[in-house]
């Protein structure tokens, strides 16, 4: 499938949600940006947008890393922390 970036866009304060190789753990990597992207779907042009994050030295898009859960802003994950220790 040939993917073609037709435009990013910022991704601040964007996560990718991600498990680890058991799914016993989960951690956040920072979105480098969204990216505007036209695909071929059974001879038709698709147009999606999709996340991407630096991975060594190249950007990815990160819906196709390996444990990939989901996408979630930086106020979320706050909120999610804060829960977590009001709990304790």
């Amino acid at each position: 499938m040939n993917s073609k970036i037709l435009h990013i866009m910022p991704a601040n304060d964007w996560y990718a949600l991600l498990s680890d190789d058991e799914g016993t753990s989960v951690g956040y990597e920072p979105l480098t940006c969204f990216a505007l992207v036209q695909t071929e779907h059974e001879g038709d042009p698709v147009t999606e947008v999709r996340p991407m994050v630096w991975v060594d030295t190249a950007m990815v898009f990160a819906d196709e890393l390996e444990g990939f859960i989901d996408l979630e802003r930086l106020e979320e994950i706050d909120e999610i922390f804060e829960e977590e220790e009001e709990s304790q």
